[in-house]
């Protein structure tokens, strides 16, 4: 047959494109060529990505550093100081870029209502802030604030982008209070990628403001002192009228002012009965409602409350009026029904507990179970500090035993009181418990709930944990953690046990590990990783107990002779004399600490790892 030329080339490309289709034969080279380029770019892309992350943060944590440094001082500032501040940023940052550091006195001006500059310095050539650059930063003048720092365009630091304030240091300047200054610091880092994958070079820079902590202002050597202003009209906020019979208004700034009140008052009286003390609810103020009655002794009480309270707490807004020397909140907290303890059978890990909290920062946990045997029926002691405030709660047994509300349990009342040195002003007041069954079976209420506050004599500010070594909060507690070396006036949970309360062990979950060498904290004993904060503090009475049988252990058990969690012990006695184990022996892993005719006081638990990673382990305390 005979076919025409076009009809034969039809055929042909048919016939080839079918042929294409059914391949499936490749070439891994060349796919590789397309592939590894990009995949190549991705590898340095990440590392790239992580070394700017890393600058960043690390740049960040070293200026809080340097700043809080600086607000300790009290003496004038010298510029070999501040420009000792810089190295001292570099070691911290781990910097292996150019660094400058620049630290400005900002005070408030009534006139321009902003921050005016009283001094700056910038180390290292860097060129000073002025009140130029604020005017410019308030007007939003980009370009104008640019040329404040000349006309360079090079990417080093004697280029004009590299020595501007970040856009928003105004907005980070917190109020500045009438005759006080804030220190501003400002850090920048000229941080470049180590290979081109299209990510330009960058200029990492942080503001940290913070107030002098011992001093209103601090000034630096070779400036013309500039003071701030003792009053003025601050913005949002309107002064209140002064009395027809006084030429000005009274100041209460602080206890013992003229203005302020004196001696002791009530703040707060209410007993959540309907129409009475407590309002027209009987529970006004408080963040949950609903007002029931129990029996004999209790009446009426706010609640009943359960298990969802551990995410939503109960609280009460505070307010004292005024500035006091101390405020004193007391209580009756009721116990309903079927609480666990630290029964493994019936309770979470946490055990069913009550935490107290102040700002939703707790103060004190305390456990509670249904039978109230042993340690439970003792009375219950917490202390510690909170952002300059001292806190003592005391809890004291009024009765058990009866079937006071809900199911057929015997419930407990317990007289609270929390007492405050040192308050703020306003403060939320909050309950929060932590319970794994229903509120039929488990629950708690407050019967009869008082204020009263003391604006006598001031009293010195509390220790206050330095808020950089925050490191979280504890899995198990919820109290801060903080980093750094064990420090005894860090907060802490508390539990109160006497010597004949262990005739059965006490068996406690906790997260071990920390952020700190141990070997990097000379005055203590011991290796390994901890945290600043203790995991307990425990307030043992040994009760004149002593000898064989009567002797404290505290025990750590992971149930698996510490090879899943190798855990360290510190301890710190009452007599101020710290313990230390790492391991039971070669073949035990766990920590064990046998304190042979202990002394009854307060002792501090800090449980460590031995490799620095945080692990569940059951912390044991025991009579051997």
């Amino acid at each position: 047959m005979f076919f025409p030329v076009s009809a034969r080339l039809r055929q042909a490309r048919d016939y080839c494109l079918s042929a294409f289709g059914r391949d499936t034969r490749g070439s891994v080279s060349v796919e590789t060529i397309i592939v590894l380029p990009m995949l190549l770019w991705a590898l340095v892309a990440t590392v790239v990505f992580f070394d700017a992350f890393r600058t960043r943060h690390q740049t960040h944590t070293a200026a809080l550093a340097v700043s809080d440094m600086i607000s300790r001082e009290t003496e004038m500032l010298t510029t070999d100081f501040l420009d000792g501040m810089n190295n001292v940023f570099d070691f911290l940052a781990d910097a292996r870029r150019p660094t400058r550091l620049r630290i400005t006195s900002l005070i408030w001006s009534s006139a321009l209502e902003r921050p005016v500059v009283q001094w700056s310095y910038g180390t290292r050539g860097l060129a000073p802030l002025n009140d130029g650059a604020l005017a410019m930063l308030q007007a939003g003048d980009h370009q104008g604030l640019l040329n404040n720092f000349g006309d360079n365009d090079t990417y080093s630091f004697a280029g004009a982008h590299a020595q501007m304030p970040t856009a928003d240091l105004l907005d980070r300047v917190p109020p500045i209070l009438p005759g006080e200054a804030v220190i501003v610091v400002e850090s920048f880092a000229l941080w470049s990628p180590f290979a081109d994958i299209g990510f330009a070079q960058r200029r990492i820079a942080h503001t940290v403001a913070t107030r002098p902590r011992f001093t209103p202002w601090i000034h630096l050597e070779g400036t013309i002192p500039t003071f701030p202003e003792d009053a003025y009209e601050m913005v949002g906020y309107e002064a209140p009228e002064p009395d027809d019979d006084d030429d000005e208004a009274a100041v209460c700034d602080q206890p013992g002012d003229p203005g302020c009140p004196t001696g002791t008052e009530d703040v707060v009286d209410m007993d959540f009965t309907p129409g009475g003390s407590g309002g027209a609810s009987g529970a006004d103020g408080w963040s949950h409602g609903g007002v029931s009655t129990g029996g004999a002794g209790v009446g009426q009480f706010l609640g009943p409350f359960g298990r969802e309270t551990y995410q939503n707490p109960v609280t009460y807004s505070v307010n004292l009026g005024a500035p006091a020397v101390s405020a004193t909140i007391d209580f009756d907290l009721f116990v309903i029904d079927s609480w666990d303890g630290y029964s493994p059978q019936w309770a979470d890990e946490r055990g069913d507990n009550m935490t107290l909290m102040i700002d939703g920062t707790p103060i004190s946990l305390d456990v509670f179970d249904w039978v109230n045997g042993g340690f439970y029926h003792n009375e219950r002691h917490a202390e510690g500090v909170l952002d300059g405030m001292s806190y003592t709660v005391s809890m004291e047994l009024i009765s058990h035993g009866s079937d006071l509300y809900g199911s057929n349990y015997p419930d407990q009342l317990w007289r609270v009181t929390v007492t405050l040195q040192a308050p703020p002003w306003q403060f939320d007041f909050g309950l929060s418990a932590n319970l794994d069954e229903p509120l039929h079976n488990e629950s708690f209420g407050i019967s009869r709930f008082r204020v009263q506050a003391d604006y006598g004599t001031p009293v010195p500010a509390a220790f206050t944990p330095d808020p950089a070594t925050l490191q979280g909060t504890d899995h198990h507690t919820r109290f801060p953690i903080y980093g750094g070396c064990p420090d005894p006036q860090l907060p802490a949970p508390w539990l109160t046990i006497n010597n004949t309360d262990l005739s059965s062990p006490l068996i406690i979950q906790r997260r071990a590990g920390g952020d700190t060498r141990l070997q990097d904290c000379h005055e203590l004993p011991g290796w390994g990783w901890a945290h600043g904060s203790p995991h307990l503090v425990l307030r043992y009475d040994n009760e004149g107990q002593s000898g064989t049988g009567r002797r404290l252990r505290l025990l750590m058990e992971d149930g698996n002779n510490g090879r899943t969690c190798d855990t360290t012990l510190l301890v710190r006695d009452p007599s101020g004399q710290w313990w230390f184990n790492d391991d039971i022996s070669d073949s035990n892993w766990n920590a064990r600490l046998n304190i042979g005719n202990a002394e009854a006081g307060d002792y501090q638990i800090w449980i460590g790892t031995w490799g620095g990673n945080s692990c569940d382990a059951d912390l044991i305390i025991e009579r051997y």
